[in-house]
């Protein structure tokens, strides 16, 4: 009996008969949410000739497949069949597997093997995966190859688990500026204090792209810690609008009084993103001696700071000022 949506089941037996002569790994065909009779059609149009592995691999790839290791087909097939509401044994039974094997796949704590490089699939495969994938993709993060390394910390960020931090700290020091700023990204994502101190360091370090500087205040914004007020005042200052903006977005987040004089400074800031984001960041902090100041810029030659300075005066003030 098929499933309400289709079934990813079937995919990886029809894919181990056409490959088991051609890929000692056991690597097979997966495309998500694909029924098990267009995976055989398919199988059976691209193989035109059983001898020639190349134009297979090619033709299904045209067709959108994607050729991923056994247990990774395995662990998807399982907990979409869980996602359908299927209880173990259903799962077992549609399957044909042991009950073992089956909770092998559903254990929280089952990690893929290492063997299982993710950092070379689409970043949705390992995010789907989720938490099992983690270790090889920490594994994928000393891969030679950049885009291995980028689809990795890109997925590890994604699924957020804390076994991801100390090895993406140390991706901040990639050869790669793109890569250190996805790492900052994560790190941010992930939002455990253990990265605090080392994206203060990234930001305090001029040598670095300006991107991944203005990443780093905005990891630090999310992270909301206290320990990085200090280095983000100093980043008002910056010589680069963008780390400048960023820096007072994520002063509001973090909502220090001790921030409150140095963003009335930002709002005379020759940049109109960053006397926007000074406003909005006054106005999350509420402090009182902003009032002024936010007064003063109801005359900003900027349209839209003037707009956000008169709501700021009213949440602060509790007053309208929109119409001033």
């Amino acid at each position: 009996m098929e499933l309400t949506r289709p079934i990813r089941i079937i995919l990886f037996f029809l894919s181990a008969m056409w490959l088991t002569s051609c890929a000692p790994t056991k690597k097979v065909w997966y495309q998500e949410d694909i029924s098990s009779a267009m995976v055989q059609t398919d199988l059976e149009a691209c193989t035109t000739d059983p001898q020639d592995d190349r134009k297979l691999a090619a033709c299904m790839r045209a067709k959108g497949y994607l050729q991923i290791s056994q247990p990774q087909a395995e662990l998807l097939a399982v907990r979409s069949l869980q996602e359908e509401g299927l209880e173990v044994e259903e799962i077992a039974q549609r399957l044909q597997w042991s009950t073992k094997k089956v909770l092998r796949y559903l254990d929280e704590d089952y990690d893929l093997p290492r063997t299982a490089s993710l950092g070379r699939q689409p970043v949705e495969i390992a995010m789907k995966i989720g938490k099992s994938a983690v270790r090889p993709l920490i594994y994928d993060l000393k891969d030679r190859d950049p885009l291995v390394r980028s689809n990795a910390v890109k997925a590890l960020g994604a699924i957020q688990d804390p076994r991801a931090v100390e090895p993406l700290i140390k991706v901040l020091k990639d050869r790669d500026p793109l890569i250190q700023r996805q790492a900052v990204k994560a790190l941010g994502r992930i939002n455990d204090p253990r990265a605090v101190e080392p994206l203060i360091v990234v930001l305090e370090d001029k040598e670095r792209r300006p991107y991944v500087r203005m990443s780093a205040a905005e990891a630090l914004g999310w992270l909301g810690d206290p320990r990085a007020v200090k280095s983000l005042i100093v980043a008002l200052d910056d010589k680069h609008w963008d780390v400048r903006s960023h820096a007072a977005e994520a002063l509001g987040s973090i909502k220090d009084p001790l921030a409150v004089e140095p963003l009335i400074g930002a709002l005379k800031d020759k940049d109109v993103t960053v006397r926007g984001n000074a406003v909005d960041a006054l106005a999350k902090i509420r402090d009182p001696r902003a009032l002024e100041p936010l007064s003063a810029a109801l005359t900003d030659r900027s349209k839209l700071v003037r707009e956000k300075a008169g709501r700021a005066l009213t949440l602060i003030a509790g007053e309208d000022f929109s119409d001033r």
